[in-house]
């Protein structure tokens, strides 16, 4: 736990301590232990989870649902994508769901749909799957099909 010199925006005069506890979280019966990021003040004692906290704690919590879900985690899809050798907008040109779609499954923003989740485990699976998506999203002069 490291101090930093930001005051604390609630009494101003203490100073901010980044914080991190474990908390149980359920979801469709399922329960586990969650980190909780969070801003502690030496002053007042108040805590409070700010922008950068919350999205910590916002993708813990998509993660953890994405697995009850049995849906593909961030990390496996950033492995699908650079098996194919894709960039992120390439990824969204080719299996859709807009152009940042991508930035935020693999980093747990948001939990893909189940459609998306099973054409990404086709396509893991099967090379041909990809270039046949490749030549139906007319998108075969972006890639070097291997020989």
């Amino acid at each position: 736990m490291t101090h930093s010199q930001e005051l604390c925006p609630l009494c101003g005069e203490g100073h901010l301590t980044a914080q991190v506890q474990q908390v149980e979280a359920e979801y469709k019966g399922r329960s586990t232990l969650l980190p909780l990021h969070y801003q502690l003040c030496d002053h007042c004692t108040s805590d409070f989870a700010g922008a950068a906290e919350s999205k910590l704690n916002k993708r813990a919590l998509i993660a953890f649902r994405k697995e009850v879900d049995g849906l593909l985690a961030g990390a496996e899809i950033v492995a699908i994508r650079k098996q194919y050798k894709l960039t992120q907008a390439q990824a969204a040109r080719l299996f859709g769901g807009g152009p940042v779609a991508f930035s935020k499954y693999e980093n747990n923003d948001v939990a893909q749909a189940d459609s998306m989740d099973a054409l990404l485990r086709v396509v893991r699976r099967s090379p041909q799957a990809f270039w046949a998506l490749v030549e139906e999203r007319q998108m075969n002069e972006e890639f070097v099909k291997p020989l």
